[in-house]
């Protein structure tokens, strides 16, 4: 019998960008069910994470998705049970193969442990995309930080 595969998406989502969309519909097309973690919820900047969630789930619901879960993760403290605590928190099983998608390779200090704890690793290349500003003009990015970074610049520019 074939074992069924889950996948985790982990991401802040603060705000959720088409980056983010990208890794979620490359984990629903390699796995059975998908698990969205949205990561750090205690942060209430940009967005609180009810807002982050109301965002994903309503993306969901427009690519028709079905097959997945939204759990929102606190930070843990230490961190250094963060793998452990978000499998765990997540629900994520050793009876099923699990793959741990993220869009930044930012977490090399818990690769050993997501291994030892039976996910594969994928970190599809970044790809760029053009985000629309409130300042009505469009400027290529590939990530929640650059855009964030545009919000800054722009609100330091209307506080002059």
């Amino acid at each position: 019998m074939k074992r069924k595969k889950v996948g985790l998406v982990l991401g802040r989502f603060n705000p959720l960008h088409v980056g983010h969309i990208y890794l979620m519909e490359k984990a629903f097309q390699e796995n059975n069910q998908v698990v969205v973690c949205i990561g750090s919820a205690q942060e209430k900047g940009p967005l609180p994470v009810k807002e982050r969630r109301r965002r994903v789930e309503k993306q969901l619901k427009i690519l028709g998705r079905k097959n997945y879960r939204i759990v929102e993760l606190i930070d843990p403290q230490p961190m250094k049970i963060w793998v452990s605590y978000m499998k765990d928190k997540c629900k994520i099983s050793n009876l099923t193969d699990n793959t741990f998608y993220r869009c930044v390779n930012d977490f090399e200090e818990y690769k050993p442990e997501l291994r030892k704890l039976g996910f594969k690793i994928s970190i599809p290349p970044k790809i760029d995309f053009y985000y629309r500003a409130p300042d009505k003009q469009y400027y290529k990015v590939h990530s929640a930080t650059q855009i964030k970074n545009i919000h800054k610049k722009l609100h330091a520019w209307n506080q002059l």
